[in-house]
């Protein structure tokens, strides 16, 4: 099971309305652990009669538990992986807490539910939950932005890199990218790969293309009906440009298509091995 599933699921019912009931029980101050308010979400949606989302998201829970383990076999190796002289990889640490947040406020799509707490500290909490596989990056000691595996427990692991608006085209993507692969490649045998941008992100389409990334056909995100999915590519025509139709040859789709969804990369990783230094 992937995002999109549970986006699915979502989309069929009232997105925002579901969302403060979570944040409502997320930032409860009951003494409750984070996964006991997650049990309490998955019960308070199964007596709502959503039974097909809350079936996702206790298969969810089933699969963080599945991706366990993954973390700590990679970080035996070595915990510092050396990009360059100035550049190392590293596991994420309570310090890159505000760094973090502050990737998401330039990057997210939903910036405004950054403004509470309790999505704060969910989002928070899933980028260093145990299915997830993170690697801080850092510049001369200062965090600037992360990289690596948002979910160990699919069958098909899917890479992820944000950086520090500051530190956007000073060529760090790339070697941060290829020594994470190795790295995963060497440490735990992982090859193959997905990665999903969105049709307007030129710079990361570029970078994950000189990586070997190949077009794998599109991926939904929040919509799922098709009559849902045209009627909101013909509202947004006008947003079709040169560079989208571009897109749209290279992908073998028809332009509109990428108004609703977003680009779907294949990448099998057969690097070198780790060649730089680990502490």
């Amino acid at each position: 099971m992937d995002n999109n599933q549970i986006s699915d699921a979502l989309s069929r019912t009232s997105l925002n309305a579901m969302l403060q009931d979570a944040l409502d029980i997320l930032d409860a101050d009951d003494g409750k652990s984070f996964e006991e308010k997650r049990d309490a979400v998955i019960s308070q949606l199964t007596r709502k009669d959503d039974s097909e989302l809350a079936r996702l998201l206790v298969e969810r829970a089933i699969a963080d538990k599945a991706g366990a383990g993954t973390k700590d076999a990679f970080w035996k190796y070595g915990r510092i992986i050396r990009v360059n002289n100035n550049v190392v990889l590293r596991p994420v640490k309570s310090c890159d807490h505000d760094g973090f947040l502050m990737i998401q406020q330039e990057n997210s799509m939903i910036r405004s539910m950054l403004k509470e707490e309790a999505f704060c500290d969910m989002v928070w909490k899933e980028h260093n939950e145990e299915k997830s596989l993170m690697l801080s990056i850092e510049n001369m000691g200062s965090y600037i932005g992360y990289c690596g595996i948002k979910d160990t427990s699919l069958d098909l692991w899917e890479i992820a890199i944000e950086l520090k608006r500051d530190w956007t085209k000073n060529g760090i993507g790339y070697p941060a990218l290829s020594t994470m692969l190795n790295a995963i490649n060497s440490r735990l045998g992982v090859t193959e790969f997905r990665v999903r941008i969105d049709p307007t992100n030129y710079p990361s389409q570029k970078l994950f293309e000189r990586l070997g990334a190949i077009p794998n056909g599109l991926s939904e995100l929040w919509l799922h009906d098709q009559r849902a999915l045209e009627k909101f590519e013909e509202e947004n025509l006008h947003l079709i440009d040169d560079r989208i139709v571009e897109v749209a040859k290279k992908f073998q789709v028809e332009p509109q298509k990428l108004l609703s969804h977003v680009l779907e990369y294949r990448l099998s990783w057969t690097g070198k091995g780790e060649t730089d230094g680990q502490v």
